[in-house]
């Protein structure tokens, strides 16, 4: 595992995948107060789901409706071909692997499920019949 680079701002860039539709809400979302950016919207979510973030992780999992579909290939609600970047500081950046650690799955895979139930908007998987959620464990 490699150590990630910190950028000339002390930033520590990272890549997170979303969904189209989410993407659009956080556009959407972000563009209505200028002072806003994707990693401050990220860290508001995060700060405002912390104590409910198992959970809410959890209660994400879907998976596709189609019976060709492979029954062990699980999705996470908001996640998709999206390229959104984040900055976190290097506080916020061991935040992400603190709680990684905790969750015991990568940011980069409970990220998408909290801005999808962070954001205003149709959350997912509302008006998507080839997701269903996945039975609670």
């Amino acid at each position: 595992m490699s150590t990630p680079s910190v950028g000339g701002d002390g930033s520590v860039p990272r890549t997170v995948h979303v969904s189209d539709a989410l993407q659009a809400r956080l556009d959407t979302f972000r563009d209505q107060d200028t002072g806003r950016t994707t990693t401050s919207v990220t860290f508001d979510a995060i700060a405002h789901f912390r104590a409910e973030l198992p959970e809410l992780v959890r209660a994400s999992r879907a998976r596709l409706a189609s019976p060709a579909a492979d029954a062990a290939g699980v999705r996470y609600l908001g996640a998709g071909p999206v390229h959104l970047r984040l900055r976190p500081d290097a506080t916020c950046a061991e935040l992400l692997d603190r709680l990684s650690t905790e969750l015991g799955l990568s940011w980069e895979i409970w990220v998408p499920p909290v801005l999808n139930a962070y954001l205003p908007g149709r959350k997912e998987p509302e008006n998507m019949p080839w997701l269903v959620l996945e039975e609670a464990t």
